[in-house]
């Protein structure tokens, strides 16, 4: 899995040189620190094959996907605006609640969060753009998980000024 500075150093650089919008992905299964206490560190092994898979599949192939700490997935999507990331975000979090994840025997009813963002030429950081997908995340996994929501949202519901505009995806 490549590193989260891999990652900026292709998709972001190309973004910013070009002036293409790019979009951020931040995912994490919900409780999956407490379910692996439970169930053990092979339930983190099949949930982090589920989610290279779902990827893979619901994906394009200069879409990038790496790991990052504390089991959360980062996929960067180069030529995608928030809107779009917010559609691919959905069909991740929908797909993945529709598998069947077995430990030892014991089908799990999983879900997923995930944290949206996008910027394009203006965005100075990529860190920044991880940042605020981090912040949405927090938002929707504190918010009953299972969700999908984006960094302005996150910053609206909170009482602060929105930067970006929508409404939250659950299904």
């Amino acid at each position: 899995w490549p590193s989260r500075h891999s990652l900026a150093g292709t998709g972001f650089a190309r973004s910013r040189r070009h002036g293409i919008p790019l979009g951020c992905v931040l995912v994490q299964v919900d409780r999956l620190a407490q379910l692996v206490d439970l169930h053990g560190v092979s339930l983190r092994t099949a949930v982090r094959q589920a989610i290279g898979n779902v990827v893979r599949d619901k994906t394009r192939g200069a879409d990038l996907l790496g790991a990052t700490n504390d089991d959360r997935y980062l996929l960067v999507l180069p030529h995608t605006n928030l809107e779009q990331t917010r559609i691919v975000a959905d069909r991740i979090r929908a797909v993945f609640g529709e598998l069947e994840i077995a430990v030892d025997g014991r089908e799990l009813a999983l879900s997923l969060s995930a944290g949206i963002s996008a910027g394009d030429q203006q965005a100075l950081f990529f860190d920044s753009l991880v940042g605020q997908a981090e912040a949405a995340l927090e938002y929707a996994m504190q918010n009953g998980g299972n969700q999908v929501v984006s960094f302005g949202e996150a910053k609206l519901r909170d009482g602060g000024t929105p930067v970006e505009g929508g409404g939250p995806s659950a299904g």
